[in-house]
């Protein structure tokens, strides 16, 4: 499988005949099918034979549902259907749970929403179940849609294994009959309940419940914009009345003032009486799909008018077109959403919107990490005995610049390590002659004498339970699952490869500090941390701030954890760092917090102390220079 799809992907962004790139397609897609299926039995036949366990970790529930969503959303806009979702306001957002399952749950749910529904919407809807109990609380989440809807004498049938509500939508649907039995048995890990609602020809509900607790780790999340939302007139125009309710609601929260409408006619009208008032809309949503009048109809409407021409426009759209975003920015236009939008990033969107001095425009995407680190080069050691495999990741390391050496098993590995240097080790598990849990096992044997550190990240089918706690106890950093996906392979590259090129000089022109390091000693990049801000100096200085209090309670937690033992807080506390720092493009402090976070992973303390030592001289440096940044700033942009 990972061959399939890797060369078939490599296959797809080569120049390709119509008819070759639709084959082509067509092999992939049926490729991720089968991948899918097999996930599906291999997780079922671990939770039937009860080696499936929960992973509980520390996560935001919007962010996570957003992002859960976004995968999804192509697959229902292409249906025209609408997608949304709906977290109440009194739902924290910082918990602890297993995300990862919890999204393969909310994949199922609404993944099968869309597939049986033609028109409509699909919405899943959160809320706090009953009283919550101290840190401990119950979940509720539900998603309709307006679909084919489950006879009620099978509704009780679609949670067994490989049974649907009716034999011949696997055939016209595609499908195991897996997914339900999956979720259900989860649900039931989590403490939890699945059961449906539904009609033939109106539509289901499914609902589950999960238990969850508070998270003591995470901070509320900060808005990332200066900007006040309170009391701001906004209006949102939009056809659909569910997202009209969520656009409302949401506003609310943040303790503005919005008014729902749901035409371009009946917008436009509203803005001429709340100008005429003297209390003028200052932002509008604008639904870009609309019956009528469409977004950018009204957008024009309200640019040729003079009362109203200053106005903020942000257009929400249900399509990914790259034609949709370049019409905004050519309209001027100060902001360009997809549905579903993430909270996170309707607030930026209006605070940016708002607090924008220039002319405003569509902001493209930010890089991926992978690409802003493509430009480097480095050289890359793959131990894989599988040809197939070989030839795919040296395809992928070619394309991106790298040089890579391939090896068979783990004996060459170590081999190949004597001989020359590498920036990161790309290690199968199983090899014969020596597998990659015991060459990296051997290779940190042999640092220790050493000093030195070579990233290792290991390539696992991970199929086994326990897959995850065996890779970081053997040793290694990070690690992929087959099939490899590029992105992921090159992301986590990143995330355990240091780049020198994004960490810059602090500037000659900084005042001088006797205290200080010497100019000429990197330390972070100011130009990509800004990027990162869109340009908000301010809001820069602000993080700053937070950051250098912030690293003193964190350095202290790390210190606390070596002595006394405490692994997942030393894991917790310089991932936690490690995070903050990574938002300055802090290469050096990054990069010995990764460490830091590794061997609590590993519950490896020998030499935490001296790792720790470093970490603290590395974030005393790097707060000193975030500290001349916040005084000297005008003289550092120059």
């Amino acid at each position: 499988m990972n061959g399939i799809i890797g060369m078939a992907d490599l296959a797809l962004d080569t120049q390709l005949s119509p008819d070759q790139r639709e084959y082509l397609n067509t092999v992939k897609l049926s490729a991720d099918t089968l991948l899918q299926l097999i996930n599906d039995i291999l997780d079922f036949s671990k939770i039937e034979a009860g080696k499936l366990d929960l992973d509980p970790i520390d996560f935001r529930l919007r962010d996570n549902l957003g992002d859960t969503l976004k995968t999804l959303a192509i697959r229902a806009h292409q249906k025209g259907l609408e997608l949304a979702a709906r977290v109440l306001p009194d739902v924290p957002d910082e918990l602890v749970g297993d995300p990862v399952r919890l999204r393969q749950i909310i994949v199922n749910l609404i993944g099968n929403a869309i597939k049986f529904t033609e028109r409509g919407e699909v919405v899943i809807q959160v809320a706090v179940d009953g009283q919550p109990q101290g840190d401990n609380l119950c979940l509720h989440f539900a998603v309709s849609d307006t679909g084919i809807g489950i006879p009620e004498d099978k509704q009780g049938v679609i949670f067994e294994a490989f049974a649907q509500a009716d034999g011949s939508t696997t055939r016209k649907y595609g499908g195991t009959g897996l997914g339900l039995a999956i979720s259900s048995q989860l649900v039931k890990m989590m403490g939890g309940r699945i059961w449906v609602e539904s009609e033939v020809g109106k539509g289901s509900t499914f609902h589950f419940t999960a238990q969850m607790s508070l998270s003591k780790n995470l901070a509320p999340k900060l808005p990332t914009q200066q900007a006040d939302l309170e009391g701001l007139p906004v209006l949102v125009v939009d056809d659909n009345a569910t997202n009209r309710r969520i656009s409302e609601e949401i506003l609310r929260h943040w303790h503005a003032k919005p008014v729902i409408t749901s035409s371009a006619a009946a917008a436009f009208t509203g803005m001429k009486k709340a100008h005429a008032r003297g209390e003028p809309f200052q932002v509008v949503l604008l639904d870009c799909l609309m019956p009528e009048t469409d977004g950018f109809g009204l957008a024009e409407r309200i640019r040729q008018d003079p009362d109203l021409a200053s106005t903020k426009l942000i257009m929400v759209s249900s399509t990914g077109r790259a034609s949709v975003a370049s019409r905004c920015r050519e309209m001027g236009l100060a902001g360009y959403l997809t549905k579903p939008v993430k909270q996170s990033e309707l607030f930026d969107a209006i605070a940016t919107a708002v607090g924008n001095q220039g002319e405003p425009v569509a902001q493209p995407a930010a890089a991926s990490p992978s690409e802003a680190g493509a430009s480097r080069k480095l050289r890359v050691l793959l131990a894989e005995d599988n040809p197939v495999n070989q030839r795919l990741v040296a395809k992928l390391m070619e394309k991106h610049g790298h040089t890579l050496v391939a090896v068979n098993n783990g004996v060459e590995a170590l081999g190949a390590l004597e001989r020359e240097t590498f920036d990161v080790v790309l290690m199968d598990v199983q090899m014969p002659e020596m597998g990659g849990f015991e060459a990296t096992a051997r290779i940190r044997d042999r640092e220790k004498s050493t000093g030195q550190h070579v990233p290792v990240i290991a390539m696992t089918a991970h199929a086994l339970k326990g897959d995850r706690e065996r890779c970081l106890e053997a040793g290694m950093d990070a690690y992929v699952s087959k099939p490899i996906q590029a992105t992921v392979l090159f992301e986590t590259i990143d995330s355990v490869v240091p780049n020198p090129s994004l960490v810059a000089s602090v500037p000659e022109k900084l005042p001088e500090d006797d205290a200080a390091p010497a100019a000429s000693v990197k330390v972070f990049d100011y130009e990509a941390a800004l990027a990162m801000l869109d340009g908000d100096t301010e809001l820069f200085s602000e993080l700053a701030g937070l950051f250098t209090t912030e690293s003193v309670q964190l350095l202290n937690q790390i210190h606390e954890s070596i002595a006394g033992r405490d692994a997942k807080l030393l894991e917790r506390s310089a991932h936690s760092l490690k995070g903050s720092a990574a938002a300055f493009s802090a290469g050096p402090s990054r990069a010995v917090a990764q460490r830091l976070e590794g061997m609590g992973a590993r519950g490896e303390f020998g030499g935490a102390d001296v790792v720790a030592a470093e970490l603290r001289e590395e974030v005393t440096r790097l707060t000193k220079a975030l500290s001349k940044y916040r005084k000297e700033g005008a003289v550092c942009e120059s």
